[in-house]
């Protein structure tokens, strides 16, 4: 009798074992990067997100805050930091598509206040000067910022922070009228914030709505994004991940006090994937668009803020890293292999983009 019950609770075993979900090859490649990332004490958690033809695969692992066994979910909020930029190219891309812009248009055309030193020797600041970083703008305005960010300490997320809280639209406006260029617009390309705040500003003036209003309704709205944004609903405020520092220090939260559009942006997993899709879709107008060649300087390309790159595996694609103070975060888009990859980490340390690139990297090499 104790054998045949013996029998009974081992077949009973046996059922629910092959009865188990068994994970595709895609799901435990993220498994196995992100168990060897986290393998690094200094990390507390990681979110990866993999849309391969058709099917999206979304995991993640650790805890957001150390020692509280918070794993992230679909519904953890991040700040996405930079690859805000490529929201705003995205919506250049349709203005230019509905004929509410054009990238060889001075930029003054759709400023209404005065700015004369927006050129050089006559040479004016166009639009694709601004959606290439080749416009001559500073990397950040206020620019001393970026006089902080050249001497850095250990508190320089606070200091910034501090200067950023007190800043507004009118103020980044005030001093944009006194930037000198240093050369012609669009022959050396410099990373700025700046540039894509003020596109920001452009099509606001250009469609005669708020920054904020044109990312819902011709972006997160239609495809379904319904955490995305430049700013958080109060209900889901809870859901923001803290970000963190060396030593695991709590970092400040980003400011969003100018447009959002150089790196005040926030996401969730799921949304960043259905962006990732829609870039992805070769038959979208609008986002073929976003990747067209707009500045050239030898291999170095970029379309709408997207950096073009080139893999001998996986043809051209288009990537973005994002920094907030706290986050980290890198997309990659593979049109020609129908395949995009997200990955997030709630930390600023030494190497983080590293980490990320490391991450993706090895996911794509599994999947050749």
């Amino acid at each position: 009798m104790r054998i045949n019950n013996l029998i009974f609770v081992l077949s009973i075993f046996a059922v629910s074992c092959n009865n188990s979900p068994v994970k595709s090859p895609i799901e435990l490649s993220m498994d196995r990067h992100a168990d060897s990332l986290l393998l690094d004490p200094t990390i507390n958690a990681i979110s990866i997100g993999v849309y391969k033809a058709g099917k999206t695969y979304i995991n993640h692992y650790g805890e957001l805050d150390k020692g509280q066994d918070n794993k992230p979910t679909d519904e953890t909020i991040y700040e996405i930091g930079s690859v805000s930029k490529t929201f705003a190219g995205t919506l250049v891309a349709q203005a230019e598509l509905e004929g509410k812009l054009n990238l060889e248009d001075d930029i003054r055309k759709y400023l209404k206040e005065d700015f004369p030193n927006l050129e050089y020797q006559g040479n004016p600041i166009r639009i694709k000067h601004l959606i290439t970083h080749t416009s001559r703008l500073p990397r950040f305005l206020p620019e001393t910022i970026a006089q902080i960010v050249e001497n850095p300490t250990d508190s320089l997320a606070f200091h910034i922070y501090e200067i950023e809280k007190n800043y507004s639209q009118e103020k980044f406006l005030s001093d944009l009228q006194a930037v000198v260029l240093d050369t012609i617009p669009g022959t050396k390309d410099s990373y700025s914030s700046a540039d894509t705040e003020l596109v920001a500003h452009i099509l606001e003036n250009v469609y005669n709505k708020p920054y904020h209003e044109l990312i819902q309704e011709k972006i997160a709205t239609k495809l379904g994004m319904k955490n995305t944004g430049t700013v958080i609903r109060e209900s889901a405020q809870h859901n923001l991940a803290n970000g963190y520092l060396e030593n695991n220090t709590l970092a400040p939260p980003m400011i969003n006090t100018l447009w959002g559009a150089g790196g005040g942006m926030t996401s969730t997993l799921p949304d960043l994937m259905k962006y990732a899709q829609f870039q992805l879709d070769q038959e979208n107008e609008v986002a073929v668009k976003s990747h067209e060649v707009v500045f050239q300087n030898g291999n170095f390309q970029v379309g709408y803020y997207w950096p073009i790159r080139f893999d001998d595996s996986y043809g051209t694609y288009y990537s973005h890293h994002g920094g907030a103070f706290g986050v980290q975060n890198y997309l990659f888009i593979f049109p020609e292999k129908d395949l995009a990859i997200s990955v997030v980490l709630n930390q600023n340390i030494s190497n983080t983009s590293n980490k990320l690139a490391t991450v993706a990297a090895g996911i794509m090499d599994d999947l050749k």
